[in-house]
């Protein structure tokens, strides 16, 4: 996947320098999930991190930058996750079942994805408004290439729908502190019903 420029990030050329990059964002994720945002400092990070200060102003402007840096690169590794389990489906619904199925485990094996995405909305709103729009962009572009087998709606709304969906199921399990693949199939054909039947019965005469 190509890299996306990120607003304060100076991303490096070799790999040791990635290494370096990379440990200091580890060490971030861990202490911002511990501490918050506003109660971390740049030198917790280097401090977790074993690395000066210096080395931290090499790659990122500020802390709202590394921060910015983790949103992108869950939402590049969730892309990721869901591209390649979908390789090898031939229709939408398959398409969008182990997606989901995709997301989910993503969700569960890295949990603190979700403190690191939502917690943005409190760091700075623009990150959170990027990573949804980015997400809702990528869901659109799945669902014009598969339009005939959909219904004529808004391709918008429905990929924040799906959206939401997908990342409250997610929820759910971390929440619950609850993963089996038994659970996980349960829950997907949940939502591949609803999908496919809808919510509600017929209305009674």
């Amino acid at each position: 996947m190509k890299e996306k420029s990120i607003v304060g990030v100076k991303l490096p050329k070799t790999e040791r320098g990635k290494e370096k990059l990379q440990k200091l964002a580890d060490a971030a994720e861990k202490i911002f999930a511990e501490k918050g945002f506003y109660g971390t400092s740049i030198a917790d990070i280097c401090e977790r991190a074993d690395a000066a200060v210096g080395t931290f102003y090499i790659y990122f402007d500020d802390k709202s930058a590394i921060y910015r840096y983790l949103v992108n690169d869950f939402e590049q590794r969730i892309i990721s996750a869901v591209r390649s389990s979908i390789a090898e489906c031939t229709s939408r619904l398959d398409r969008k079942r182990c997606g989901i199925k995709a997301f989910i485990r993503f969700a569960w094996e890295n949990p603190l994805c979700f403190n690191i995405i939502l917690g943005s909305l409190s760091v700075d709103k623009k990150i959170f408004e990027q990573y949804c729009t980015d997400f809702a962009k990528s869901y659109a572009e799945s669902l014009v290439r598969d339009n005939s087998e959909l219904k004529e709606l808004d391709i918008t709304t429905v990929s924040y729908v799906l959206m939401g969906i997908t990342h409250f199921a997610a929820l759910k399990f971390i929440i619950e502190e609850d993963f089996s693949e038994s659970h996980l199939e349960s829950t997907v054909d949940t939502i591949m019903q609803l999908l496919t039947d809808g919510l509600f019965l017929p209305p009674k005469n």
